[in-house]
């Protein structure tokens, strides 16, 4: 996510894709109106709700509970997913605009579903997207009010589970964080070699940043106390990102920046966060690591599902990949292995699927050994 994000699969039909393509290439710059689509950036479709800054007296957490954090970061991800289905209405393309609309419960539910339901929060926020979905499908005219609907439930469900973490300027700092690396992961997906490949993940990742950027002010009186030398070169990394994303509308082929400048930037405001705030910061994991623990918790969902543990396989199995192979997939994009990723992306949703399906314990065994086997062509390609 991106749960976190970090979504289980981000992929549209062909004929969405072939679709936008076609309107896309229909407006080039040379031959759209002014104030088209093509040519006027598309702002962030504003917030129908405000949330008060955290108190600057508010004293911050030690320890952040991680779970907390990774379900924060799904619900901003849904977030995200929203704001890029409305931005695709404004630009006219409703087939992009329903595959945002309808990621948020299939990709991210499952993940959601019980936490919030323990808050009373699972059937109106569930209710609101479902609503919303409807209404992008059948391109309804007022489509703006179900979207503000679902925008405001999702913050709301935010809010509740961050709980009194909310106002802790350190809980929205990581928060911010985690969107920020869901932004570098999909924009790498999206541009290869130069070029704009995959026009849905870069909307997911203007989707993030946009929910970041507005998360951003209520902290940035904090990130200035905390260090006004980090808080100018947050400010200077976050206007270069502004002009990147300027636009939901990118002609096909023409990449904003390349996958490196945004990494860059991106990198610089997560260090610059961390040090006014004084968070904790970890190295990045190589891809020996990474495909290591991939392996490790691919065996604990079996290890799960062979007791009888189907819910916490499904769960182990599905960590596997939003935690561990959706953070090497834009490294191996980036040297020619797009349909490679995408096959393994396939395998890994079998795997989840066939848990929570029931599938004899021998037939998921055997796919885990096709995928550790695929792993282990991706640790060659990535050495």
């Amino acid at each position: 996510m991106s749960l976190a994000g970090q979504c289980l699969l981000r992929r549209v039909p062909h004929s969405i894709v072939a679709a936008a393509v076609l309107l896309l290439s229909s407006c080039g710059a040379e031959s759209a109106p002014s104030g088209s689509p093509a040519d006027t950036p598309t702002s962030a479709p504003s917030m129908s709700t405000a949330s008060a800054p955290p108190s600057s007296a508010a004293t911050p957490v030690t320890t952040l509970d991680e779970e907390t954090l990774k379900l924060a970061g799904a619900l901003a991800q849904i977030w995200g997913h929203l704001e890029a289905s409305a931005a695709s209405i404004e630009a006219g393309n409703w087939d992009f605009a329903a595959a945002h609309a309808g990621h948020p419960i299939a990709e991210y539910w499952e993940q959601v579903e019980g936490p919030l339901s323990e808050q009373g929060l699972a059937q109106p926020l569930h209710l609101a997207l479902e609503r919303y979905l409807h209404a992008v499908e059948r391109q309804a005219s007022d489509y703006q009010q179900p979207h503000q609907v679902a925008v405001s439930q999702t913050r709301q469900a935010l809010e509740a589970i961050a709980g009194e973490s909310w106002n802790d300027p350190a809980f929205r700092a990581e928060l911010i964080r985690q969107l920020l690396e869901s932004v570098e992961h999909e924009y790498s997906e999206a541009v290869q070699d130069g070029q704009l490949a995959e026009l849905v993940e870069y909307q997911d990742a203007w989707g993030f940043f946009t929910v970041a950027r507005q998360l951003y002010p209520d902290i940035a009186q904090q990130v200035q106390s905390g260090s006004s030398e980090a808080a100018e070169e947050i400010e200077h990394e976050l206007a270069e990102l502004d002009r990147i994303f300027g636009s939901f509308i990118v002609q096909p082929g023409q990449a904003p920046a390349s996958p490196q400048q945004v990494s860059d930037a991106l990198g610089e405001v997560r260090t610059e966060l961390a040090k006014a705030l004084q968070l904790t910061t970890t190295e990045p994991k190589g891809p020996v690591e990474t495909i290591a623990e991939i392996k490790t918790m691919m065996q604990q969902a079996l290890d799960a599902y062979a007791l009888g543990e189907q819910d916490g396989a499904y769960d182990l199995a599905a960590d596997a990949y939003l935690e561990g192979f959706e953070k090497i997939e834009g490294d191996l994009i980036q040297r020619g292995e797009r349909e490679f990723v995408e096959e393994l992306e396939l395998q890994f949703k079998e795997l989840r699927d066939g848990m929570r399906q029931g599938r004899p314990l021998e037939e998921l065994q055997a796919l885990a050994d096709e995928i550790r086997g695929n792993l282990d062509h991706a640790l060659e390609v990535l050495q």
